[in-house]
């Protein structure tokens, strides 16, 4: 009976053991790209993953058809020159895309690559998001405000003070509401149609990234190795605090966060590489993935942008200038 249990016990200990190596074991993508040889300064994804926008280092800004890895249009503001875009955005209809450099911003129409409008702005564009069908967007500033952006017919329809940079900036899609976080450590959800602000909250480092469902029922913000939370827009009250390294001895920065678009799952990018899809109503880990390193130094790269594909089908794009496919 002794020599029985003991055999057991070991028999469980082995298979909790492989649970937990499993558990912390990181997959590899399926498939990946090399979308610009120098690395990536922006990049977004379209809302399932069919169509990339890049802002490289050494070539300027250009849009990808991601299935076939074909390179459609290449942007940039000047002629003869390549432009340096701090933030790129595809809408969440997929037919207009926008790239900020500096203090210009420019409406692109997807399907023929014209472009559709052009504007300066009162201060360095730090951050950018769109509406739906591109008529309007998010912009977050380093004047220490973020303006609500009319980008086809151009003028502000709010600005919001927030007292610091404002480096990261996330819309629905109908524009009802945004968030923003700025390096006082705020997070700040506004109603851009009366410019009120609707929820404050303060985490402990400058804030990283920020995202809000399309639905406007959930926002999510992370500091810089710091911590990261989920909130209920109902009411304003943390839901869900999102693990960023306590296991590790050390806070991981998130870089990038998405919701799916039942609001059921947050996936997440890191700095150093590490893709992670998590519960939204737990924060529970539910799968991990490591983007392409590349062979060249330095090897390392940051998740930059991020999607939903279809049928359990992720993509993220890291800085080094690779597409990712996930499975």
């Amino acid at each position: 009976m002794k020599r029985t249990v003991k055999k057991a016990l070991k028999n469980r200990a082995w298979v909790m053991m492989s649970v937990a190596l499993l558990s912390c074991s990181a997959e590899s993508p399926v498939r990946t790209a090399q979308y610009a040889t120098q690395g990536l300064y922006s990049a977004d994804l379209s809302h399932d993953g069919a169509y990339a926008l890049v802002g490289s280092i050494q070539h300027g800004g250009s849009y990808w058809k991601t299935s076939v890895n074909e390179r459609r249009f290449s942007w940039n503001h000047a002629q003869g020159e390549f432009s340096s875009f701090n933030s790129v955005d595809i809408a969440p209809s997929g037919e207009f895309a926008v790239t900020a450099e500096a203090r210009t911003l420019v409406l692109w129409r997807t399907v023929n690559g014209q472009s559709d409008g052009y504007w300066t702005t009162p201060g360095d564009i730090l951050s950018v998001k769109l509406t739906q069908n591109g008529d309007y967007a998010l912009l977050g500033l380093d004047d220490q405000t973020a303006r609500y952006f009319d980008v086809k017919r151009g003028g502000i329809r709010q600005t919001l003070r927030t007292g610091a940079k404002v480096r990261a900036v996330d819309v629905t899609a109908d524009g009802r509401l945004g968030v923003t976080g700025d390096d006082l450590s705020k997070v700040m959800v506004w109603d851009l149609q009366t410019g009120q602000k609707k929820f404050e909250w303060t985490l402990n480092n400058r804030i990283s990234t920020v995202s809000i469902s399309a639905d406007g029922k959930y926002a999510f913000a992370s500091a810089q190795l710091g911590n990261a939370k989920v909130w209920s827009l109902v009411n304003g009250r943390e839901l869900t605090s999102i693990d960023t390294g306590k296991l590790k001895y050390r806070n991981v920065t998130i870089s990038k966060a998405i919701f799916s678009d039942d609001n059921r799952q947050l996936l997440t990018g890191e700095v150093n590489g590490k893709v992670t899809l998590l519960q939204v109503s737990t924060g529970q880990m539910l799968q991990e993935w490591q983007v392409h390193k590349g062979k060249k130094r330095p090897s390392g790269a940051s998740v930059i942008a991020l999607s939903f594909g279809l049928s359990n089908r992720y993509y993220a794009m890291g800085s080094n200038g690779y597409l990712n496919v996930l499975e």
